[in-house]
């Protein structure tokens, strides 16, 4: 059973997923829970310190825990990348492909206008490139990746692509146009082993 501070912002969450941060009215959420605005103030102070803590406790570690096996893989780090990308395409599915990608949505909607939100959403894009990127340097280094591509701009590419999945599909309603571009994408890295 979930305490009260983590059904908040798991509730919040789930609203801002479907709503964005903006339009998310936190007290009708709550609300939803039978939990006082008192309560909610208890522990956050306003709504943008929640937003705050959905990103540290539930963004980062929902983003960067698909990656973490990069750093122990033994194999070629490209099936490992590729096994990355098969898990989270198994997050994208017929009723959810509407709704895009929560980071990506965040990243579009509160960068711009929040430097607290845009340093924590960075954070996430930082880490996960950082662990791409050396897992292909690894593997050039053990002779299973071309050597002469540059390790964070392919880790950039495949983040950027991805999220570019997201977007079309969520902008499609499409399943069919995510798959597709995941598809492509996944078959171009298999070109960047040796």
């Amino acid at each position: 059973m979930m305490d009260t501070r983590s059904q908040i912002l798991q509730k919040n969450f789930e609203a801002i997923c479907i709503n964005g941060f903006q339009a998310t009215r936190t007290d009708k959420v709550i609300s939803t829970l039978g939990i006082t605005k008192g309560a909610f103030y208890h522990y956050f102070p306003d709504k943008t310190s929640m937003g705050y803590a959905i990103v540290e406790e539930i963004l980062y570690p929902m983003y960067v825990n698909n990656w973490l096996h990069l750093k122990t893989y033994k194999g070629n780090p490209i099936d490992g990348i590729l096994a990355s990308l098969q898990l989270i395409s198994g997050y994208c599915n017929e009723e959810n492909v509407a709704f895009g990608c929560p980071l990506n949505n965040l990243v579009q909607e509160m960068s711009p206008l929040d430097e607290g939100f845009r340093l924590k959403l960075q954070k996430i894009i930082a880490t996960k490139k950082t662990i791409i990127s050396e897992a292909l340097l690894k593997g050039q280094e053990q002779g299973q990746v071309n050597p002469t591509l540059q390790a964070d701009e392919i880790a950039y590419f495949i983040l950027s692509a991805l999220e570019g999945s997201f977007s079309i599909a969520k902008v499609a309603k499409s399943k069919t146009v995510f798959d597709k571009s995941m598809k492509t994408l996944m078959e171009f890295l298999k070109t960047l082993k040796v």
